[in-house]
């Protein structure tokens, strides 16, 4: 069983993928949140986790709240943040996540993200995972997220 931390390790960073540029498409509106850079990336076979990331922008005069994220794609989806404590990467669900007003809160590779458990199909090139969003002023928003291969260049910070 220890033999198989280390590949599970590699598969894990493999699905949490790196940076992509920019979406081509124009940013989601509801209301005066905006939800922008919507993107997955790509899990080998047999991974049954995988990673996403997205810049949630709160144009409003008040606060909200990510509550919670689910899709169909993935037994449960959480809000997770990544932190290096030396050379150990540590990984945590959060409860919840603060989006003030007036700005913007980014889920990108090496800090916040969404992670999906229990994918049964890998997310693959070319294909879209749909989400739900619940926040607590705003209610639920459905929101796409195009897999897509790391940019050529990039470093994963996964």
């Amino acid at each position: 069983m220890k033999a198989l931390s280390p590949l599970f390790g590699l598969l894990f960073a493999a699905a949490c993928g790196a940076p992509q540029p920019p979406a081509a498409e124009p940013p989601a509106h509801f209301g005066e949140l905006q939800v922008q850079q919507a993107w997955a990336a790509p899990t080998p076979s047999g991974v049954d986790v995988a990673a996403g990331y997205l810049v949630i922008d709160n144009q409003t005069a008040s606060d909200d709240r990510l509550l919670a994220v689910t899709s169909p794609r993935a037994e449960r989806v959480e809000i997770h943040e990544m932190s290096m404590d030396g050379a150990v990467m540590r990984m945590r669900s959060v409860d919840g996540l603060a989006i003030p007003a007036g700005q913007s809160v980014s889920l990108a590779p090496g800090g916040l993200h969404l992670m999906f458990f229990g994918v049964a199909e890998p997310f693959a090139e070319g294909q879209e995972v749909p989400v739900e969003l619940t926040f607590e002023n705003t209610g639920a928003v459905n929101v796409t997220l195009p897999v897509r291969r790391a940019q050529a260049g990039a470093q994963s910070a996964h």
